[in-house]
């Protein structure tokens, strides 16, 4: 076990490498360039985490579950730190090895390597070869058993809800963090601690975390170990200043969690039973987590996260109440996990006051024979009620998710789900406006811990036949999406799987795959090849297991029962409902202890969604002042696109309460213009954003001091001034003046005898730097890059600074 770490440079690029990161694709999401950048840096604490959910940066940075145990460990601990680490795209991974530089984290800048303990968390079995690829892009042994001996490289250990079966992955993983992990996570840190401060090894404190609830240790076999319940839920414990990106990213908004498990007991959804018992944050404390969230961030989103919100015992007094913030704030509100039944489209045009999206609904199956199968508590007559009601109220964009491979699944029930998809059709003509349909239609995966685990995964020529027959059938104005059979068999192999598939995994890895979440990236003929060298059975691991038989993850206790899961899938054979256990008392799945099930008439189902919203009046922006602040973008902020840069200012106006003026409809956004936007890569030293506000007293004097420790590195307001309302500062531009620094040679002559001459107003050379001044006409000049391309030379081989635009 490492004692001391080597406190090297605090940077991993040197000056040439952060010039070439032009060459790869999104080079932003690869440095510090986050808003509200605040972790301890890495020499201040004794205990140094790494957490990595293993995907790509844009999806990673979005999990909610990470930015709760980073909130954990760096905001409610003072002698542990977490930073954050993500898998590269292939092309930054290329140039990484090409550069020689080793996986790193975005707070540190630091190699991985160097820290002690490396989480990644599961949510997806199609990432796990990606947290293969990262090992090695670490420089870390990929097995365990290589690693044994190794004190110089961090523990790995592995969470979320995937590892609920943990086998496949034992061969690579030290320790296993099972069920909830807020607390966990602060006994791990206090053990490694100790042990390190003791002069202890690996061994020894791999010994003496199992006897932390919900850790798993491979080395040590397969012992009961039970998952981990954190009881706080309802008191707090939640991040409301975390890091913001600044790139898009795939759920780009504040989220809270307003409740935790779900008692629905839908027979094909594993989060429905591991993430039980039901806990729930009442209405004036998700109030609020969401004020002081969005005034550490200023996102212009939120959306209350569980597993079914409607089900919350205070939906009608919290709708209510978040709105009254979201109207206040311009925060844009979505309730991803409504249910239809009992769905009144009136509330939907209440939360969509502050802006108007799309709406999603889940029937998953299309007869209500095959409903009852699966538990879901639905009728098709729900779902069709629910349709007119939001295609009589003006929504024009509806889509449906939909399940096929099911257990028990008739050809009567996909004529079902063709017959649903028709009357949706049928209803939506009857309205004005041109509708945008859409159904997105996966194949079932039996995962661990439900009803289901026992049945085959759906048989491909079966799945085909299915498929053609809906694209067939369906009204071709209804998008379908379906879901890659192939990718659904990977997930099979690896939700359900023992050792023979972890050796699976490491012969996919050998083969290269990673990313196979991502279209562009998954490579079946890859994994053919793995399974020819690993001698996997498919047929006997997906196929259907008996209920006798012992199970890769039945060492897992607290979750539910085995005994419940049968009585389940018996009542599933036998078409019957099982009511959620707050309707008709507990069922005794095992989950709960007597006290949290005596604590489930707290939390009563509302028999009837009927919270009210008053209508607000229409949102007036005046037009009261127009500023124009004056910023640079300089070092690794020359990387940020003019959207970046759109999505950072729109944020850090919001945070500081800039009264920003903005645009009126459905979907209302601030008022401002970045004049003369630069290409990524270029450093301005003086750029220009122009805000027109809907009040006139705000001090922006103290607004640029209280701005510089939100923005990242490299990006600072530097002055500001008053802007005539109805005019711009870009009429006061008559020209605007490049430094060009090639680090090869270039063509002086191209470019001044070429086409752009014209545009030049004066062009010097000396001592291998290029000063060229640019006219500005009707607000327009020249692009930099045309000027580079006459020169010969590109951003990756030359530094180019714009100087000040107004003086």
């Amino acid at each position: 076990m490492r004692i001391t770490n080597s406190l090297t440079t605090s940077t991993i690029f040197n000056s040439e490498d952060l010039r070439e990161l032009y060459s790869v694709k999104k080079p932003a999401v690869y440095l510090p360039l986050e808003l509200n950048m605040g972790a301890p840096s890495f020499s201040e604490r004794e205990v140094r985490f790494v957490l990595s959910y293993p995907d790509l940066y844009e999806v990673g940075t979005s999990h909610i579950g990470g930015k709760i145990l980073y909130y954990i460990i760096n905001n409610l601990t003072d002698f542990a730190l977490m930073h954050r680490a993500y898998l590269p795209r292939p092309d930054m991974q290329e140039f990484m090895i090409r550069r020689k530089i080793p996986l790193y984290t975005i707070e540190g800048q630091r190699p991985v390597r160097d820290y002690d303990l490396w989480g990644l968390s599961f949510s997806s079995e199609l990432t796990y070869t990606n947290a293969l690829q990262m090992m090695k892009l670490a420089g870390i042994p990929l097995l365990r058993q290589e690693r044994e001996n190794l004190e110089d490289v961090p523990i790995v250990f592995a969470g979320g809800p995937c590892v609920y079966n943990p086998i496949p992955l034992s061969p690579f993983i030290d320790f296993f963090s099972i069920g909830d992990g807020e607390e966990t996570l602060v006994k791990v840190a206090e053990v490694f601690r100790e042990v390190k401060r003791e002069g202890g090894k690996k061994e020894d404190f791999l010994r003496e975390i199992r006897n932390i609830e919900g850790v798993w240790v491979p080395k040590f076999g397969r012992y009961p170990v039970k998952k981990a319940v954190f009881t706080g839920v309802s008191k707090g414990s939640f991040p409301t200043s975390p890091p913001v990106p600044v790139v898009e990213t795939s759920q780009d908004r504040i989220s809270i969690e307003a409740a935790r498990g779900c008692l629905r007991g839908c027979r094909f959804c594993q989060a429905g039973y591991i993430y039980r018992p039901y806990r729930e944050r009442d209405e004036n404390l998700v109030k609020e987590l969401l004020v002081k969230t969005y005034r550490n961030t200023g996102y212009e989103e939120a959306s209350l996260s569980a597993l079914s919100i409607s089900d919350h015992s205070r939906f009608n007094q919290l709708v209510p109440k978040v709105m009254e913030v979201c109207y206040r704030e311009v925060i844009s509100l979505s309730l991803p996990s409504m249910r239809v039944k009992g769905f009144n489209p009136d509330l939907a045009s209440q939360i969509m006051q502050v802006k108007k999206t799309g709406f999603t609904l889940a029937p998953e199956v299309g007869s209500d024979r095959l409903r009852r199968i699966i538990n879901k508590d639905l009728t098709n007559e729900d779902l069709f009620i629910a349709v007119e009601g939001l295609f009589s109220r003006g929504w024009n964009r509806i889509k449906l998710y939909f399940m096929i491979g099911l257990p028990f699944e008739r050809e009567e029930d996909i004529e079902a789900l063709v017959d649903m998809l028709w009357q949706v059709y049928k209803i939506g003509k009857r309205y004005r406006g041109r509708k945008h349909l859409a159904a997105g239609i996966s194949i079932f995966v039996p995962k661990p811990f439900t009803p289901f685990q026992w049945e085959p995964f759906a048989d491909r020529d079966e799945v085909r036949e299915k498929v053609e027959f809906i694209k067939k059938k369906s009204p071709k104005q209804f998008k379908l999406r379906f879901h890659d059979y192939r990718q659904s068999i990977i997930e099979a192999l690896l939700t359900r799987g023992g050792e023979d598939v972890g050796n699976l995994l490491l012969k996919a890895h050998d083969e290269g795959v990673q990313l196979d979440e991502w279209k562009e990236y998954f490579d079946w003929e890859k994994w053919e090849r793995a399974f020819e060298k690993s001698g996997i059975d498919l047929e006997r691991e997906l196929g259907g297991r008996e209920t006798e038989e012992e199970l890769p993850w039945d060492f897992i206790e607290g979750v539910v029962t085995k005994e419940f899961l049968l009585r389940e899938l018996e009542r599933a054979r036998k078409e019957e409902w099982t009511p959620d256990c707050r309707i008709v008392g507990c069922h005794a799945c095992g989950a709960c202890t007597p006290e949290q099930i005596r604590n489930l008439k707290n939390y009563p189902i509302p028999e009837r969604i009927e919270f009210s919203v008053p209508p607000k009046p229409k949102r007036e922006f005046p037009l009261k002042r127009k500023v124009a602040l004056i910023f640079e973008k300089v070092g690794p902020a020359k990387y940020l696109s003019l959207l970046d840069l759109t999505r950072a200012f729109t944020r850090t106006f919001r945070r500081f309460g800039v009264p920003l003026r903005y645009s009126q409809g459905f979907n209302p956004h601030p008022r401002m213009n970045i004049l003369f936007g630069l290409p990524v890569g270029v450093e301005g030293l003086g750029e220009i954003v122009e805000v027109e506000l809907s009040d006139e007293g705000y001090n922006f004097d103290e607004f640029l001091e209280k701005s510089r420790d939100f923005l990242p590195e490299g990006l600072r307001f530097k002055r500001w001034v008053d802007v005539e309302p109805k005019g711009t500062i870009s009429s006061s531009i008559n020209e605007v003046t490049y430094r060009i620094k090639p680090y090869k040679d270039y063509k002086i002559d191209s470019l001044k005898n070429g086409s752009l001459s014209e545009h030049i107003k004066e062009l010097i050379e000396s001592d291998g730097e290029i000063v060229v001044t640019l006219k500005v006409t009707n607000g327009k000049t020249a692009n930099i890059k045309e000027i580079l391309k006459y020169l010969e030379v590109d951003l990756s081989s030359a530094e180019v600074v714009r100087e000040e635009l107004f003086k």
